[in-house]
């Protein structure tokens, strides 16, 4: 493995499904700080926006938009600090570009988009349920990248390409001109063979990939140097290696949680919330496929024992709903951290919803199917914004709870804690009502749980640094701010 040398500072460009950051990360002193250098937004976008002729309801990312920004953060990453080593990409998983002779074939599709589950039964009429499980250990989502892939078949877009590759794994073709396949994010692909560790010559033969998909890399190997052209327009000074950081955010946000005990649980919390637990090897028996348990790949082998269910994306979704009202009539606009504080105030709701049911997947109104899913449930319909956001706070507490016991119990052993990182963990009341559910702590942050893993990866890749995972935990641990919830008003789950 090359090695950087230098105790230089470090640029993280992180891309989450709602949001993307540019940050700048070095160790000072014996801790890990980062800083901010770019924001910006990100999102799906109607594909018929970029691609003309394209089905109405078909959705896709503004990669170009996103590239943009990724460069304008790298230019200003630079002007800050010119001595900058390395660089390294995450982001979410299962989505893909798809090239020929270096250039891209269409746009990349959006995981939402509704061809994946048209796909499903196709794909499983020849590989069924049980056996993808015994072999990739993935839970089932429509999204999967099988799926996109088998959908990919009906559209004949892959005959095309002569590569494939993930998103992080993309940009960091677009910065090097070297295509590799990390391997934290190939993990979620399906195609990834867990007993193994290989690609799976049945699945990727029968989706017609085997000959496009580049080679795997572990996080912390160097793909490449950051092209000429690049530097000279971003203005580095001396050459700089683009790394394979663990590129799955979450495979990033894990690396970089302090999980206090080989017992403890963690909660990934964004527009997604990912529970689960970490262990050594995956957890492949039916009953943890029926329970809807995935294994994907960490940093330094390990397996992250999770479920996939939403997140903040409810609550995203329903002050966007209700802010774009509010451009139609006079009307405050929605804030979210308002709303909590009135939330806050209500009694606790008697009906709960289920907020990974199908119905919640796609975007759009989602105030209004938050209500029919309460009053289905056989409770009143919410009466005010504060009252809604309090039964989707609630639920995704009781969500997170439950998920976590049955990940501990499935893994065969008793949780103690619960870590709650990104950016849900900044909710108080998110954090006690998980507690109180689970009847165990909750040790909420950090926050840039992504990006500062991101930095961890490529601060053990330096020569100045020999951690393991548990000591690098403990420089995150001594490097953050954190805080500590006991359960108090424990409720029986429902």
């Amino acid at each position: 493995m090359n090695k950087i040398t230098s105790n230089a500072p470090v640029v993280a460009v992180d891309l989450g499904a709602t949001s993307g950051r540019v940050m700048l990360g070095e160790l000072v002193e014996g801790k890990i700080e980062i800083s901010p250098v770019h924001r910006f937004s990100n999102g799906a976008v109607p594909l018929s926006a970029l691609e003309s002729g394209a089905k109405q309801e078909a959705l896709a990312w503004d990669i170009e938009r996103l590239w943009k920004e990724i460069l304008y953060g790298l230019k200003l990453a630079f002007k800050q600090r010119p001595d900058i080593s390395s660089i390294g990409v995450d982001s979410w998983a299962v989505d893909y570009a798809l090239l020929r002779e270096g250039k891209r074939l269409g746009e990349v599709r959006h995981y939402r988009d509704p061809r994946n589950e048209v796909a499903v039964p196709a794909l499983e009429a020849i590989f069924g349920r049980e056996e993808l499980y015994s072999r990739n250990g993935l839970q089932f989502l429509p999204f999967n990248t099988i799926y996109q892939l088998q959908a990919e078949l009906a559209e004949e877009r892959l005959s095309d390409a002569d590569m494939l590759l993930l998103v992080p794994d993309y940009f960091n073709w677009l910065l090097t001109g070297v295509a590799r396949s990390e391997w934290t994010n190939v993990s979620t692909t399906g195609l990834l063979d867990l007993n193994d560790g290989l690609w799976n010559p049945e699945l990727t033969a029968h989706l017609q990939v085997n000959e496009i998909l580049a080679p795997i890399i572990q996080p912390g190997e160097v793909v490449g140097s950051l092209r000429q052209s690049l530097r000279e327009e971003l203005g580095a000074d001396a050459e700089v290696k683009v790394l394979a950081v663990a590129s799955h955010d979450t495979a990033s946000a894990v690396a970089a949680t302090p999980l206090s005990s080989s017992t403890s649980a963690y909660v990934s919390c964004g527009t997604w919330g990912l529970v689960g637990v970490e262990l050594q090897a995956p957890v492949l028996e039916s009953r943890a496929q029926k329970a809807g348990f995935t294994n994907e790949l960490g940093v330094d082998g390990t397996v992250r024992f999770l479920k996939n269910i939403t997140g903040t994306f409810l609550l995203s979704e329903s002050i966007r709903h209700w802010n774009e009202q509010t451009q139609d009539i006079e009307e405050n606009e929605a804030n979210l951290a308002d709303l909590l504080a009135e939330s806050e105030q209500l009694e606790l709701p008697k009906v709960l919803i289920d907020p990974q049911s199908v119905k919640f997947l796609s975007p759009g109104n989602m105030p209004e199917r938050i209500s029919d899913a309460v009053h289905e449930a056989g409770g009143h319909r919410p009466q005010s914004r504060a009252e809604l956001i309090r039964i989707v706070i609630e639920s995704l507490a009781a969500s997170f709870a439950r998920r976590a016991m049955a990940a501990a119990e499935l893994a065969g052993f008793e949780l103690d804690v619960i870590h709650m990182v990104g950016g849900g963990s900044q909710g108080r009341l998110l954090c006690q009502r998980t507690a109180d559910q689970a009847g165990v702590p909750v040790i909420a942050g950090p926050v840039e749980c992504t990006a500062l893993g991101n930095v961890l990866v490529q601060l053990r890749a330096a020569e100045f640094t020999q951690w393991t995972l548990a000591e690098s935990r403990e420089v995150v641990r001594n490097s953050v701010l954190w805080t500590q919830y006991e359960p108090q008003n424990v409720r029986e789950l429902v």
